[in-house]
């Protein structure tokens, strides 16, 4: 892939537990509270660097289903690590399939 951006967003490694809860360092504006779903990160591809951030935060804001719906309304790229009680589960935009060929 040539002339695309790319940014990810993510709470895996950017978060403290005080008496067992996690606390994530992304904010949900519409609580002011800090995220509390199961999506680790996501990763926007975008033909703009800055809309591939933009997108990746709020992506990760809204958490792996909105966020997911979100992505595949708008048709955008987005790969997403979701944290399992297994490990992680992918989960890919049809878009983003798209862009690597898996689509």
């Amino acid at each position: 892939m040539s002339n695309i951006g790319m940014a990810t967003s993510g709470d895996y490694r950017n978060y403290f537990e005080e008496n067992g809860t996690r606390f994530s360092h992304t904010i949900n504006p519409e609580t002011a509270a800090p995220i509390t779903h199961k999506l680790a990160s996501v990763t926007v591809l975008h033909s703009s660097a800055a809309s591939a951030d933009a997108y990746a935060t709020a992506i990760n804001v809204l958490g792996p289903v909105s966020g997911v719906e979100f992505a595949e309304k708008n048709g955008i790229a987005a790969y997403f690590l979701i944290k399992t009680d297994n490990g992680f589960a992918e989960v890919l935009s049809t878009e983003f399939k798209k862009l690597i060929g898996k689509g």
